[in-house]
């Protein structure tokens, strides 16, 4: 189940409408990456809301990885598919969900 959040602003909504269109078919609502599709997927979809690997996450990791994807993995690059609010909105959307971020990406 995806995260219940009160007070989300327009950009953290529209981006939590991306999230479960988009990502969450891999990382799950939940950002767990433990759903039926994520359990077969090798490497496993990164785990959002695992802190030990989000703690090294900034906003501008996560703009890069969301635009071109990574290399050796299922991760597809989205940078040709949503534009840069689109992806803006995803990464409130993350750090609100399910784990902060430090850094900013506008």
């Amino acid at each position: 189940l995806a995260p219940a959040l009160e007070g989300l602003s327009d950009q953290e909504r529209r981006g939590q409408g991306l999230y479960q269109a988009n990502c969450a078919f891999c990382h799950a609502a939940d950002g767990t990456g433990r759903n039926w599709i994520g359990s077969f997927l090798n490497p496993h979809p990164r785990d959002l809301t695992d802190p030990l690997f989000m703690r090294s996450m900034t906003a501008e990791r996560l703009d890069r990885t969301i635009r071109r994807g990574l290399p050796g993995t299922s991760m597809p690059a989205w940078g040709a598919v949503l534009n840069d609010q689109e992806i803006g909105a995803l990464i409130a959307y993350i750090r609100r969900a399910f784990h902060p971020l430090s850094g900013a990406v506008d």
